[in-house]
């Protein structure tokens, strides 16, 4: 191991993207694995590298192509959950899905406990580590996180009655056991073809970040609500702020005029360095 270099470790990558036939995201993924295990190794193990440097960690990362992503709009949000009607429990899902921005997995692993009613205007969602029933889950990012609930979700909420189940799951599969995932999106499925409609949880997550970049809130502040990082973030929903973006190049004293002539006293903005 000690011998191997930045150069070997770029061409078995690439072997392995001409052989499979393997995408720029999943490319970077063996890299990522590479790097880790580089690092494990130098310290779990003590092995020395050339420059105490992680080979892995040079390769150059393949240049992925912008991310497709699909949500609804206002409308369709309503038309949405409109439509669930008939299935009181696939809409409260679907609303905490959409007003929340959970990943499907983190609304199948929630407890009644883990609605909190008392906290902030209309409660917050805990999305934490836990055990049940011997087997043991966490957030995908191993980071538990709160999201608070807005008033458009706690109206949902609040019709939504919790069905009796072993454990005290907030949203039990009709068995009255865990929602397995595959299962749920599964009735989620069958519930949209008969209804004409064509969305999934990723659509409904994704809309939960789009609808609030449009809305103006920081990328920062989306990323934290949804448990990714800020890049993730930007790489989906920066280009849906073209209109923020287009205030935030103004400076402050010259913010409120949109052209030269409207500047008090007819001066413009600009002035020489040299003066």
């Amino acid at each position: 191991m000690e011998q191997i270099t930045t150069a070997q470790i770029s061409e078995f990558v690439a072997a392995l993207v001409r052989a499979r036939g393997l995408a720029p995201k999943t490319a970077n993924r063996h890299r990522e694995i590479l790097t880790r295990l580089f690092n494990w190794a130098m310290e779990q193990r003590g092995i020395r590298l050339p420059g105490d440097r992680n080979p892995a960690a040079a390769v150059e990362r393949y240049k992925e192509p912008a991310p497709k992503i699909r949500f609804l709009t206002l409308k369709q949000i309503d038309e949405q959950l409109d439509a669930l009607a008939p299935y009181p429990q696939l809409q409260a899902m679907v609303a905490l899905y959409i007003y929340a921005g959970l990943r499907r997995e983190e609304a199948l692993w929630l407890q009644v406990e883990d609605i909190d009613y008392t906290t902030g205007p209309f409660g917050m969602i805990r999305i934490r580590a836990k055990e049940v029933g011997g087997s043991f889950w966490q957030p995908k990012t191993k980071v538990n996180r709160a999201v608070p609930i807005s008033s458009a979700l706690r109206a949902y909420l609040d019709c939504y009655e919790v069905p009796a189940s072993d454990a005290g799951w907030f949203f039990p599969s009709p068995q009255g056991k865990h929602y397995d995932p595959d299962n749920f999106s599964s009735d989620l499925r069958r519930a949209q073809l008969k209804l004409g409609l064509i969305w999934a949880c990723l659509d409904y997550r994704h809309t939960f970040g789009s609808q609030l970049a449009m809305k103006g809130e920081s990328l920062y502040k989306i990323s934290t609500l949804m448990g990714n990082s800020p890049e993730i973030c930007r790489r989906h929903y920066a280009s849906l702020v073209p209109e923020m973006l287009a205030v935030a190049v103004e400076f402050l004293r010259f913010s409120s005029y949109s052209t030269v002539d409207s500047i008090p006293g007819g001066a413009a903005p600009y002035q020489s360095l040299d003066t």
